[in-house]
Order: structure tokens, then sequence, then C-alpha cells
């Protein structure tokens, strides 16, 4: 079987949208299966992509977006003398099977007007993943038909939640019937659980990209400096990389949270997350996941998190963590209060954490993509 995966994620090089076709490639292509990949392009090429490539798959970049005026005109005027453009060139080139659209967002293959048309000529089969949407968005009418008319074409719109599929539903005003729910492939240390942190100061951790428009750090740190929280011992770790770096440095100095708050990048092993810290806060604004939830309980842990994505399909409220109804300071710091007075039962909660989601969790999330793939083209 010939796969295309056109992966969309334009910000960066690399991140949690990539992981599930990634792994599904690399598995399809030690099975014997060829792979193309096409990607944007950027300065320092993803590593994983380089090991696709040693892999035997085929890569093709595009190059990536820039806002400069000039640059603007000038790819509309290429599109219009060249109509296909060298990304579709080498997708009809490759003549695959099937077609897999990784989308970082929710409707983001419908800004490649030419993949789209050639997509929604029901040529070859193809499946399409989203990874987030926006709520609350105002689509224009011309979006909402374009992205329904993406998703109506395809044989599968895979999403991560419930939450996720309900929103889209009501954003288009139509039930996804050819929806599918999917699992993200996980960063998990060889043991689980791991065993409770002995520090005694309460470490609480925070792991996501340090982008506050949707993962919402700027608002624990708002809750975290109150006077309550400021007379208590505690240790905030931030993992992560991302374009807010510098602005929440400079928040965490406003608040004169210095003392209470490190960074501390992005580490490769969870293990050495959950090795010291106590509990996971989720102060996300918006998320499909997040996949850190379930590592952090398959790990052992409690999780503090906003209500958003698969929250509440994993997460049972006072049992295995707190759930916080929005990204806003009162109901942050109502959730976070709860969890601090029942420090004592942290580590059970930790356990329960542990089975519950040991229960939910799928074995091998890309070899049940695969076998999904396969059985679409038959």
């Amino acid at each position: 079987m010939k796969i295309a995966f056109i992966s969309l994620m334009n910000d960066a090089p690399w991140g949690g949208s990539e992981v599930l076709w990634s792994k599904t490639a690399a598995l399809a292509l030690s099975e014997g299966h060829q792979v193309l990949i096409t990607a944007y392009e950027h300065s320092v090429p993803a590593p994983q992509l380089l090991d696709l490539v040693a892999a035997g798959a085929q890569l093709f970049y595009r190059t990536s977006y820039r806002p400069e005026l000039y640059v603007r005109v000038l790819r509309r005027v290429q599109s219009v003398v060249r109509p296909r453009s060298a990304e579709l060139v080498k997708l009809q080139e490759f003549k695959p099977d099937l077609i897999f659209v990784n989308q970082g967002g929710f409707n983001d293959i419908i800004y490649k007007t030419d993949i789209l048309n050639w997509l929604t000529s029901n040529i070859i089969p193809y499946v399409i993943i989203c990874h987030l949407y926006n709520d609350p968005i105002k689509l224009t009418q011309t979006v909402r038909q374009a992205t329904l008319n993406a998703y109506q074409h395809a044989q599968r719109v895979f999403t991560i939640s419930k939450t996720q599929t309900a929103v889209l539903e009501r954003q288009l005003a139509t039930s996804l019937s050819n929806s599918q729910i999917v699992q993200n492939p996980l960063n998990l240390p060889v043991q689980m659980p791991m065993p409770f942190p002995v520090e005694a100061v309460p470490q609480l951790a925070v792991v996501a990209s340090l982008d506050v428009d949707r993962k919402g750090h700027d608002v624990l740190l708002q809750v975290l400096s109150g006077p309550t929280w400021l007379a208590r011992d505690w240790q905030l770790n931030i993992y992560g990389k991302g374009p807010d770096q510098t602005y929440l440095a400079q928040l965490v100095s406003y608040y004169k949270l210095d003392t209470k708050v490190a960074f501390h990048g992005h580490l490769a092993d969870s293990a050495d997350i959950w090795r010291t810290n106590h509990i996971l806060i989720i102060p996300s604004r918006i998320e499909s996941g997040p996949m850190v939830l379930v590592e952090a309980m398959l790990s052992g842990r409690p999780v503090v998190s906003t209500d958003v994505g698969l929250v509440k399909e994993w997460l049972e409220d006072n049992a295995t963590g707190f759930i916080a109804e929005a990204s806003l300071p009162d109901s942050l710091n109502q959730a976070l209060e709860q969890c601090w007075t029942q420090k004592d039962k942290w580590p059970q909660m930790g356990t329960l954490a542990f089975e519950r989601a040991s229960k939910q969790i799928q074995a091998n999330p890309a070899r049940e993509m695969l076998t999904m793939l396969t059985s679409i083209v038959g």
C-alpha cells in the first residue's frame, strides 16, 4: 500500500499533533508499505522526519508561510500561472492508495485549495485528523462550507475527544457521521505507576507548550500570586518550550514568583518529570486532549485541570483529580484550593488515577490507526 501523509503543522518543526501520524508512518514502513510525507520546511528540520526518511520514506518540503506582502503577491501570481503546486504534482506522481491529512487545527486543509480540490474529486480515498478546535469562533459561511466539504468527502474525520466532536458539529450545523475518536501515542515512563515523590515541599507541574493563548499559564500564575498562595510552601515547575517563554518569565517576575517558579525546558523522558512532581496542573483555555493528562494519570499522579477536551472522559472530579469549569482565575483557584486541602490524599488519588487510566488506554494507537487505514483501502 502507498500512503501519503500531508502534515499541515506550520508554526514549529514538531509538536504533539505530529506523533500519531509519524508513528503510523514508521510502522507502515516497517511492514513494507511505501510512504510519502509532505510537510512545511523549517530552518532546522525535525529529527523525527529525518528518521522516517532514513527508514525509507519520501519527503517533500513545501515553503513555510511568510507574511511579507511581496511574498504573498508572488505566491498569488504563481498560483494563477501554475495552478498545480509542486506539492500536488509530487502527490500525484506518487499515486497513493490513501491520503492521511494531519491538521494541527481543524480546517487547515481548506487553505490548500488545489490539494483540497483534488482530494474532494473522490479519485483517491483520504482521511482527516483534527487535533484542535476553536471555541468561540465565528466562521464565515464560505469557511464553514469549505470545511464541511473537506469533511464530508473524507472516509474518516478523526478527532481526539467527544467535546471536540460536539463543538465541530455545532459550528458546522451538521452531524459528522464519519467522525471517529482516536488516541494519540503517549510519552510514558518505563515504570508505571511511578513511586510517589517523598519531597516535603509540594511540587506542581505544568507540561505544555509555552503558548498562553491556548495553554493558560498566565491565568495560573495570576492565581498563584494571590496572598493565600504566596504564604504557602510550594514549587511550580514549568516544562516545555514555545513562543511565550520571554513573556512568561516577565510575568513570573511581575507577580514576584521568582523563588517559587522554575522553567525546565523540554524533557524527552517523562520519567524525569514524574520522579519529582506530585501533581499535574492543566490551566488550558482550549485543548482537544491533552495527552499529558493521560501520561500523568498513568504515572500515578492526580491532576488539576480546566474542563477542556477529553478531561471529563478520563478524570473524575474529587477522585482522581479536580476539574475547574474554565481557565478563569476564580474557577481555577477553587479547584486548586480543593486540591490543596486534600494533600494527604494525593498518593491514593494518584493510585486510583493509574487504575482508571489503565482501563481506557490503547496499547498501540499507531497499530490501531494503520489497521483502520488498511481496511479503508480494502
